[in-house]
């Protein structure tokens, strides 16, 4: 019987996908770093909404929607939260939220460091342009 080459490396290459997968996904049931940085990124982005800055309030929801979608199927309800009065008050939020997610990205021991890494950064980046 003749295998052509093609053939061999690609029942190779099944049989390495087969034998050489992860464990399955888990269902989170509960993320204290998850739960803290979703809720400040909803804070975040009333906050710049209500001062006219729709692009920073995007780039939060954006990171609350990923967020959500990793802590489902818990559901984390929405605090009433007082908007920031002014620029200043906002951009000291973002700076404080930036370094609630950058101290949980260095202290966390799960898969979303780097999650909360980038989510630390945004803010920072956030924080330097409303400064």
């Amino acid at each position: 019987m003749f295998t052509t080459r093609r053939g061999l490396l690609v029942g190779a290459a099944v049989l390495a996908a087969a034998g050489c997968t992860r464990e399955p996904a888990k269902i989170i049931t509960s993320d204290a770093d998850l739960t803290a940085a979703l809720r400040t990124a909803r804070s975040l982005a009333q906050g710049a909404e209500a001062l006219g800055f729709s692009d920073i309030a995007e780039d939060h929801l954006t990171h609350a929607a990923t967020l959500e979608r990793l802590l489902r199927p818990a559901s984390i309800g929405e605090e009433a939260t007082e908007a920031p009065a002014d620029v200043a008050a906002l951009a000291e939020a973002e700076a404080a939220g930036s370094r609630e997610a950058a101290d949980a990205c260095l202290a966390t021991d799960s898969d979303y460091a780097v999650l909360l890494g980038e989510i630390a950064a945004a803010r920072a980046a956030h924080a330097a342009v409303l400064a």
